[in-house]
């Protein structure tokens, strides 16, 4: 009987389920709201869907669209693996959205400031 030397199993990679060591830099990142591991989606498009959302909910008032905007982006920010958060952020500074801890405090001090205003004018 002839037998031949044959490997079977796939050479070691540095990209594993869904696992890589570098950055990407092309305004993809992960697609958290994908089963699949390996699904991305463009920065972009997910910031315009965040706007669109915040845009529904604002009842015109800048100040409510900022701070449901800051939310939904912080929220989705924390979803994302820790090699997709730089992106991400990168996406949101393009966009002209000022993205710090002091500009999200001016923005949630600013929404106070509305909804007592409104609740006020309701009484």
């Amino acid at each position: 009987m002839h037998t031949q030397n044959v490997k079977t199993a796939a050479p070691e990679s540095s990209e594993r389920c869904g696992k890589t060591t570098t950055l990407r830099m092309d305004g993809f990142f992960t697609d958290i709201s994908s089963a699949h591991p390996f699904d991305v989606i463009r920065a972009d498009v997910v910031i315009s869907s965040l706007e669109r959302k915040a845009q529904a909910g604002c009842g015109l008032h800048w100040e409510i669209f900022e701070s449901l905007l800051i939310r939904s982006l912080l929220e989705h920010l924390s979803q994302l693996p820790l090699r997709d958060r730089d992106v991400f952020i990168g996406a949101i500074g393009l966009r002209g959205i000022t993205f710090t801890w002091a500009e999200v405090e001016r923005i949630q001090t600013a929404y106070r400031e509305v909804m007592a205003e409104i609740a006020a004018e309701q009484e």
